[in-house]
């Protein structure tokens, strides 16, 4: 698995394996803090990423005999040393003094260390001292940073930024967020351009500034080669309606409908003809996808409507390959060679498996996405971007899915965009009683945070919106109240932002297969509009798009930072080949808020389209960072939490979080 994980990152434009090393050590470093056998004390929602940096085996070299999670009650273990490896969660504090005390009770005399991520907080602290364990423990912290996923993404996963900010009103995720660009900064050079769009992504922008002139040991990496051009910030509170649609790229479905966690998919067993044969229809297989697969890496940014035929193209290629071996009969040693190379590369036995497995994943995803229930909510999606279906037609299907208890976060994503797009919904108090009845009462806390950040909320009544055109028609032009209403509504609302920034490409034909639009089958993403104007701003000028980008929130800004004259830059390395001939231009992206598959898809379209548009041959390479990478449901699931994250008591006491994963 470590292999298939160098594969994916090992092609990047700059040099993700190092910076995946370092977090490797760094981790190692961390883990030696207490020597001897130990037992490792996971939180649940590190074991994902700690996955995609470490393996078992580097566990074991640094002593950690056994691993467990992190629960709400307490269990025994063998092990005379103890280390949890915990977010800093008030939750998470509680548990460990609560396990600390038991083996107290117990007269278990064990040494304990607690590592926070990313770092230690006066918060943790206070919880100890008052839980009484505070002496009883030695405390650390480990800065997890940027985590390699693929060759052109990277991120913090850190899930709950986005809830954190808007509901709780705290912004340490972004403090976070920009230490991570800074440690980037150390390692591949200054980014001498940060522009952005959004509340915190200026706050992130301002940090990075901050921190640059407050923590000058940090700037030591700054005299290396230049290697990120320009940092481009998109606050996700920007964009709250792209993530509340249904993605419509290969991997945006799979996430969408099994979902994707760290690169690995739990499938149904059923699917994949190498997985044991188990009589439980419900038994899950992980498998993990990254750009190591090549036929996913050919999969992953289509359009689902161009899935059939790319499948189908890897089939002939891989026949003609195997049809090539009985004609090599009277071929001359140097093609007999040749054809065996070529057989090195290709592994047509895993190729093969990798195709009868993408061909079952499509087509179940096919059988689903082909139903009557997916088509109707599709077209009421599209119906609601495009303005052909009004709130009462979106509000009744939102009944019919109520009705049909249907998954509480696929009906809640509709109910979210309707309040988006509509600006409100006139029947929210009967609709939310309705979620109620039909979701208990656990999901009033939910729609109740949902309300306090606008994600859902009532929509104001005619009357005072006809009043408000009223009082500006007195003082204007003498129209009537209908036509100012009316007016107001196209040019501030979603009718106004559409048409400003071309959101919704309507063709009889493919041709938004040109357009970032392909993503949603027509519907560009507001985020991914935002970075593309950012990287070719209308006018050569980021900050006079103002006007372009008026009706979305948050302040559009530019900062540009000035190299530091230190001695590292007299010893320079010389340039690449590229740079020196500045053919080459590399961008970071970076989601403040979380990032869907699809949008990704949509960046990595942007580089491909713009490298073949830009003049000079420049090639243009564009790496997307974010604090994680997200679906609707996980996005939603974060205000849904009513539980803290410790896995519950009677769970699986030991981590799977390196179980094996499917090879295929």
């Amino acid at each position: 698995m470590s292999g298939a994980r160098d594969m994916a990152i090992a092609n990047s434009v700059v040099d993700l394996v190092t910076l995946r090393d370092q977090s490797r050590s760094e981790l190692a470093e961390c883990i030696n803090k207490m020597k001897g056998p130990k037992a490792l004390v996971l939180d649940p929602s590190l074991s994902g990423p700690l996955g995609l940096i470490a393996e078992k085996q580097l566990l074991k070299e640094h002593g950690v005999e056994k691993t467990y999670h992190l629960r709400t009650e307490p269990f025994e273990t063998d092990q005379r040393r103890v280390m949890f490896l915990v977010r800093d969660k008030i939750w998470n504090m509680k548990a460990i003094a609560k396990q600390v005390r038991f083996n107290q009770n117990n007269r278990q005399k064990l040494e304990y260390c607690v590592i926070v991520v990313p770092r230690r907080t006066i918060i943790c602290e206070r919880v100890l001292e008052e839980e009484g364990v505070y002496n009883d423990v030695q405390l650390g912290e480990f800065d997890l940073g940027l985590i390699p996923c693929e060759d052109d993404v990277i991120s913090m996963e850190y899930p709950d930024a986005l809830r954190e900010c808007l509901c709780d009103g705290d912004f340490s995720s972004l403090f976070y967020a920009a230490r991570c660009i800074r440690k980037l900064e150390s390692r591949f050079g200054i980014i001498p351009t940060i522009k952005g769009k959004g509340a915190s992504a200026k706050k992130v922008a301002d940090i990075i500034v901050r921190l640059r002139k407050e923590v000058p040991e940090d700037n030591k990496g700054e005299g290396e080669e230049q290697q990120i051009d320009e940092l481009i910030l998109v606050d996700r509170e920007s964009d709250l309606v792209t993530p509340m649609l249904t993605q419509l790229t290969y991997e945006g479905l799979i996430d969408d409908i099994f979902g994707i966690s760290n690169g690995i998919v739990e499938l149904p067993s059923e699917l994949i003809s190498s997985a044991p044969q188990v009589g439980d229809k419900k038994a899950k297989v992980k498998v993990q996808f990254n750009s190591s697969d090549q036929l996913f890496a050919l999969l992953r940014d289509a359009n689902f409507e161009q899935v059939g035929s790319i499948v189908k193209k890897r089939a002939t290629f891989l026949k003609a390959v195997q049809d090539e071996k009985d004609s090599l009969q009277g071929k001359s040693v140097t093609e007999i060679k040749e054809y065996v190379r070529k057989l090195k590369e290709i592994n047509i036995q895993q190729e093969k498996n990798l195709l009868s497995l993408h061909t079952s994943i499509a087509l179940e995803i096919k059988s689903l996405v082909t139903s009557c229930l997916f088509s109707r909510r599709l077209e009421i999606e599209q119906g609601i971007l495009q303005g052909r279906i009004g709130p009462d037609r979106a509000v009744e299907f939102i009944q019919h899915l109520l009705c049909r208890k249907e998954p509480f976060l696929k009906t809640l994503r509709l109910l979210c965009l309707s309040s988006l797009i509509f600006n409100g919904i006139k029947r929210l108090e009967t609709l939310k009683t309705e979620f109620i009845q039909v979701y208990g009462f656990e999901v009033m806390q939910t729609l109740e945070k949902l309300e306090k950040v606008n994600l859902i909320k009532k929509a104001e009544s005619t009357s005072s919106i006809a009043a408000a055109a009223a009082n500006i028609s007195a003082a204007t032009a003498g129209i009537s109240v209908a036509q100012l209403t009316n007016k107001l509504t196209q040019s501030t609302g979603w009718e106004g932002m559409k048409k400003k920034l071309k959101l919704v490409v309507e063709t009889e034909d493919d041709s938004f297969n040109d357009d970032i639009a392909y993503c949603y089958s027509g519907y560009a993403p507001i985020s991914s509009r935002i970075a593309e104007n950012a990287l070719f701003p209308p006018g050569g000028d980021w900050t006079a798009a103002e006007e372009m980008f008026s009706l979305i929130p948050g302040p559009l800004f530019e900062h540009v930072q000035p190299s530091l004259p230190t001695a590292a830059t007299v010893t320079t390395p010389p340039k690449t080949a590229a740079r020196a001939a500045n053919t080459r231009h590399v961008a970071l992206i970076f989601f403040v808020g979380g990032a869907t598959c699809a949008e990704v898809s949509s960046i990595r379209h942007l580089a491909r389209q713009q490298t073949r548009g830009s003049a000079g041959n420049i090639s243009r390479h564009y790496i997307v960072g974010t604090t994680k990478l997200i679906s609707g449901d996980s996005l939603l699931g974060t205000f849904h939490d009513l539980l803290p994250t410790p896995a519950r008591a009677g769970s699986a006491q030991t981590s799977r979080h390196h179980s094996s994963i499917l090879r295929v």
